[in-house]
């Protein structure tokens, strides 16, 4: 239950993210519990099983949303690629695969910056290469004019901020990767990113594509407050369990890797990629201008 004290904040927050897997564990403890003769107690099983796969039944059962689109198409991708991870070409190999015209890398290392700029059909691109988890950059097709690193809670942190230009249609892109909120320090960090994240999408006037590990899943208040700050909205609605982090080991499987558009961009298709060495999986969505 301490997930519904997630608006007061670090630790309660740290619970609003799994609720998808406790709305499991009490629908399997129901049986059980009735098989045992606690009826009343299998009732409230099922009620909160209930009530913690409301947020995940919303997703599902959004309406899709009408918008006008005669813009270019185009396929973005974000894809946190593990700094430690040796096997470059699992994602290089999807990448060849499944060509994007943006693609946003994160935990970039030198290792994999020299791999990726070997890799052709990105003209354009912006590397921050770190040997920790927090290098990042931008790959692109189409002109990228005036690429910045900012640092959004002037943490250390770099984010990279540009203007792609899409056969004259002009989209700004947004690269990011907040803090993993495991201490309130962190916690507090991340959330001072979407603050400023939110506070600079709002001041653009073109469309805007948000992307990367924002370690934060759509279950949060944190998410939704973001959302509404920024003025997007989250790429894969309508998508039902969507992880993208520790996919393979379901009980901490999360969905915090995000593709995230104005709302007058058309998501014509979205999805989470397989495994690419990486304990994260690639989201890569085709998009068309307004």
């Amino acid at each position: 239950m301490f997930a519904l004290l997630a608006p007061l904040g670090w630790p309660f927050e740290l619970f609003a993210h799994f609720r998808v897997q406790y709305a499991a564990l009490a629908l399997v403890l129901a049986p059980v519990l009735v098989w045992l003769r606690h009826p009343r107690t299998a009732v409230l099983a099922v009620a909160l099983a209930l009530f913690h796969a409301l947020p995940a039944a919303e997703d599902a059962l959004a309406s899709e949303r009408v918008t006008e689109c005669g813009g270019p198409a185009l396929t973005v991708v974000t894809a946190n690629v593990r700094y430690r991870n040796g096997d470059h070409q699992q994602f290089l190999d999807w990448l060849a695969a499944h060509p994007a015209d943006v693609v946003v890398v994160q935990e970039l290392t030198a290792a994999w910056a020299a791999d990726l700029a070997r890799q052709p059909g990105y003209p354009y691109r912006k590397f921050l290469v770190r040997e920790d988890p927090y290098g990042i950059g931008i790959l692109s097709r189409w002109p990228l004019d005036a690429v910045t690193q900012v640092d959004l809670a002037e943490d250390g942190l770099p984010s990279l901020v540009g203007r792609l230009d899409a056969g004259g249609h002009g989209l700004q892109v947004l690269g990011l990767h907040t803090r993993w909120p495991i201490t309130p320090s962190l916690a507090r960090a991340r959330d001072r990113s979407l603050r400023e994240a939110a506070r600079l999408v709002a001041s653009h006037d073109l469309p805007v594509v948000a992307l990367g590990d924002l370690n934060l899943t759509p279950y949060s208040p944190v998410f939704a407050e973001f959302l509404r700050q920024a003025g997007l909205r989250d790429g894969m609605d309508g998508h039902q369990w969507r992880p993208t982090w520790q996919v393979g080991f379901w009980p901490l499987a999360l969905p915090v890797d995000h593709v995230l558009v104005s709302p007058e961009v058309c998501v014509e298709r979205a999805e989470v990629g397989p495994s690419i060495g990486s304990d994260h999986r690639p989201v890569i969505a085709q998009l068309r201008l307004p």
